[in-house]
C-alpha cells in the first residue's frame, strides 16, 4: 500500500513540470474566470476560492481551498491542488488532483490520477481513460471506459468499468448497477460484497490481507491530507509569486529580513488600521468607493503576506548558516521556509503566534516597498 500511494504522489507531482510556466497567471483571494470569458492558452489560477466557469483552451493549473471547475471543456490537461475540488467541466486530456475531497462530474478524455481523503465519480460522469486513486474512500457512480486501480479504506462501485480492476482496500462493495467487464484483482480483509444485479465478467482473484494497520499508517486522514495540501499550495504559490515578481519580490524579502522589527510594527498597523479606516469611510457616501478599493487592496496584501511569510522564514533560516551571502532568495530557501512554516502547525503555544508574526513582518515589508514605489512615482 505504501508503494502504491507513493507512486501516485510521484505521478501527480511529476506531472507539474509538464505544465510549462508560459501561460496566463491569475491570482486573487477569490479568483473567478466568468462564464463567457476565455483564455486562449494555459491558465494558472491561484486563490482561496478558485472558480473556472469560462473556457480554457490550453492546460489548467488551479489551486485554492476550494476549486470549482464548471465551465466549458478544458482544452488540454488539468492539475488541481485544493482542500475541496469539484470538476464538473469536461477535460479533453488528463486530470490530476490532490485534495481532501474530490468530485468528478464531467467527461475526461484521457487518464485520471487522484490522491484524496474522499474521492467520488458522480453519476453521469464518464472517464474515457484509466483511473488511479489513493483515498480514504472511493465511490464510482459514473462510467470508466479504461481500467481502475485503487488503494483505499473503502471502495464502492455502482457503474460500468470496462477495463481491468485492481484494488487494495479494507472493504469493497459492488452496487446493483456495477458491471466489471475486465479481470477483477483485489486484496482486502474480507471478500467483496456483491449486491444483487452486479456483474463481474472477467476472472476474479482475491487475496486476503489485514489492511487496517496499514490503512492507519498510509491512507491519508483528514488532518494528514490537509497538512500535505497546505504544504503543496504554499510551495507552489511561493514559487509562482517569486517567479512572476522576481525583482520586487526580492525587495519585499530584503526589507522584511533587514528591518524585521520595523516591518512587524508596520504590518501590525496595516492589519488593524486598514479595516478600521475602511469602516469609517463607509460612514460617509463619498468614502464608500475608496473604502471598497482599500479593502480589495488589503485582501490582496494579506494573501501576498501569507505567501511571503515562508519565503522570509526560509531566508532568515538560511542566513543562520551562511551569513556571507546576505539576503538570498531561491528555490532552496523557499522550499526550506515552506517546510518549516508548515511544521509550525505542530508546535503548541508558539507555533501559531510565530506564523502570525512572520506574516505581519512580510506584510510590513510589502507595505514599505509599495509605499516607496509610490513615492518614487510621484
Amino acid at each position: 500500500m505504501k508503494k502504491s500511494a507513493l507512486a501516485l504522489f510521484l505521478i501527480i507531482l511529476g506531472a507539474f513540470p509538464a505544465f510549462a510556466l508560459a501561460g496566463t497567471i491569475r491570482f486573487n483571494e477569490n479568483y473567478s474566470l466568468r462564464k463567457g470569458e476565455a483564455v486562449q492558452g494555459d491558465l494558472y489560477a491561484i486563490g482561496s476560492n478558485t472558480t473556472i466557469a469560462g473556457t480554457v483552451l490550453g492546460d489548467l493549473v488551479a489551486t485554492g481551498l476550494s476549486v470549482f471547475i464548471g465551465g466549458n471543456e478544458i482544452g488540454e490537461d488539468v492539475l488541481v491542488f485544493a482542500n475541496t475540488a469539484h470538476i464538473i467541466s469536461g477535460v479533453k486530456k488528463d486530470l490530476r488532483v490532490l485534495a481532501r475531497n474530490v468530485y468528478i462530474g464531467g467527461f475526461v478524455g484521457e487518464d485520471v490520477v487522484v490522491v484524496a481523503q474522499s474521492f467520488e465519480i458522480v453519476p453521469e460522469a464518464l472517464i474515457q481513460g484509466d483511473v488511479s486513486a489513493a483515498a480514504g474512500k472511493i465511490k464510482v457512480l459514473g462510467a470508466i471506459n479504461g481500467s481502475l486501480t485503487g488503494v483505499a479504506g473503502e471502495v464502492f462501485i455502482d457503474d460500468v468499468v470496462k477495463g481491468n480492476v485492481s484494488l487494495r482496500a479494507d472493504r469493497i462493495i459492488l452496487g446493483p448497477h456495477a458491471v466489471l467487464s475486465g479481470s477483477f484483482l483485489y486484496a482486502a480483509s474480507a471478500p467483496v460484497e456483491i449486491s444483487e444485479g452486479a456483474l463481474v465478467v472477467g476472472e476474479t482473484t482475491y487475496t486476503q490481507i489485514d489492511t487496517r494497520s496499514q490503512a492507519e499508517k498510509f491512507i491519508p486522514t483528514l488532518w494528514g491530507t490537509w497538512v500535505f495540501i497546505k504544504f503543496v499550495i504554499l510551495l507552489l504559490s511561493a514559487l509562482i509569486f517569486h517567479g512572476i515578481l522576481r525583482n520586487i519580490s526580492k525587495r519585499f524579502v530584503d526589507v522584511s529580513v533587514n528591518v524585521p522589527w520595523a516591518s512587524l510594527l508596520k504590518g501590525f498597523l496595516a492589519m488593524v488600521g486598514v479595516p478600521i479606516a475602511a469602516f469609517i469611510g463607509f460612514l460617509t457616501f463619498i468614502g464608500i468607493p475608496f473604502s471598497l478599493l482599500a479593502l480589495a487592496l488589503y485582501a490582496i496584501a494579506v494573501l501576498s503576506a501569507f505567501v511571503y511569510a515562508p519565503i522570509v522564514l526560509g531566508t532568515l533560516l538560511f542566513r543562520l548558516f551562511d551569513k556571507e551571502h546576505g539576503v538570498l532568495v531561491n528555490w532552496k530557501t523557499i522550499c526550506l521556509g515552506v517546510a518549516v512554516f508548515t511544521i509550525l502547525d505542530f508546535i503548541p503555544y508558539i507555533g501559531a503566534p510565530t506564523a502570525y508574526v512572520l506574516m505581519l513582518i512580510a506584510l510590513g515589508g510589502i507595505y514599505q516597498v509599495l509605499f516607496d514605489k509610490f513615492v518614487e512615482a510621484r
